[in-house]
């Protein structure tokens, strides 16, 4: 499937082959995330979506950060995500509506990959070899942030980063 795609496919390739979560796919399944997918180049301080939104997409920064934040009394900055981490994917899962703003810190470049690739039915082994792979990696992110928040509750008065495998939440 390489060998006749062009030169701005085989660079989206390159980046997203450095990034960790994507590791356990192949060069092929990524090629076929690729033409599913959009790629986004987000200002300084651009809202990627807010609390409330109904949006079936979870998304990979490939290059800057954002924050995750959420509104009560203030403003709780609840994470900081960086480059190579996803964000979004409750939704994906839930089907909810999104729990938190999401505001780009850095101009970052960002892939947007919807939920319909992740749960479109198919009789392509290829296709459920990806979905499970995702699912897999959503459920590794989701309990290393569970055991992050229950840290904190646990030792509120931390400031210290915990180490969530592919995301660092820090108590601001």
């Amino acid at each position: 499937m390489e060998t006749n795609i062009s030169e701005e496919t085989k660079k989206k390739l390159s980046i997203i082959r450095g990034l960790n979560f994507f590791k356990p796919f192949t060069n092929d399944e990524i090629l076929m995330l690729l033409n599913e997918c959009t790629w986004l180049k987000c200002n300084n301080g651009e809202t990627i979506f807010q609390e409330g939104n109904i949006d079936n997409s979870f998304y990979v920064i490939l290059k800057g950060s954002v924050s995750v934040r959420k509104k009560g009394a203030g403003v709780y900055n609840l994470a900081k995500i960086e480059a190579g981490e996803c964000f979004g994917e409750m939704a994906v899962i839930t089907g909810e509506q999104r729990s938190a703003d999401v505001v780009t810190n850095e101009e970052s470049y960002i892939l947007k990959i919807s939920a319909n690739t992740l749960n479109r039915e198919s009789n392509s082994v290829e296709l459920k070899l990806v979905q499970g792979k995702f699912y897999k990696i959503f459920s590794q992110i989701l309990a290393n942030r569970l055991t992050s928040t229950s840290n904190r509750i646990v030792s509120p008065n931390s400031d210290r980063i915990v180490s969530t495998g592919t995301s660092k939440w820090k108590r601001s």
